[in-house]
């Protein structure tokens, strides 16, 4: 993550080049994009996404799928986001040991750039945004503990193009 926060901007093929060289593997193309959007490394999952020329990156590094018979479907998802809520302390603490910039602390503004996470932490560092969160996007999609690194000035509305990144 360090590299990618010493980009000048996260450009899809700029973000791509920092996952290649971490030992990400790109598994997906955008038949309309020359860098993969979709990588990944051993359990975790990394999209690009937006237009550009900014982009954003998320990594999932954990997640549930929400089964569909459930006798209590309120009860299971809601201990499907109090896991996810319950990991991310661990996740912040693995983020803050292994990024010394993010050491100063998270931020109290509003970063989440319009998203709705269960719970989140965030950072601004230069002209960068990290957040970990817990996220879930909708019913009938996983609940996830994620990592977003996006440009501070990038517009909500480049980066959340209703899943045309794939």
């Amino acid at each position: 993550m360090g590299h990618l926060l010493q980009l000048d901007e996260l450009t899809g093929p700029s973000t791509a080049s920092v996952l290649d060289a971490a030992g990400w593997t790109g598994e997906r193309r955008n038949r309309d994009k020359e860098w993969a959007t979709s990588w990944r490394r051993a359990d975790a999952h990394a999209w690009i996404q937006g237009e550009g020329p900014s982009v954003q990156v998320e990594f999932t590094v954990w997640h549930r799928e929400v089964a569909e018979e459930r006798p209590d479907t309120d009860t299971y998802i809601d201990a499907l986001h109090d896991a996810a809520a319950a990991r991310l302390p661990s996740l912040v603490a693995q983020l803050e040991a292994g990024v010394p910039r993010l050491q100063a602390g998270s931020v109290g503004d509003d970063l989440t750039d319009g998203a709705d996470y269960i719970d989140h932490t965030a950072w601004r560092i230069s002209d960068k945004v990290v957040l970990a969160g817990a996220k879930q996007d909708d019913t009938d999609t996983p609940v996830q503990l994620v990592v977003v690194v996006r440009d501070s000035a990038a517009d909500a509305a480049a980066a959340d193009d209703d899943g045309e990144w794939l």
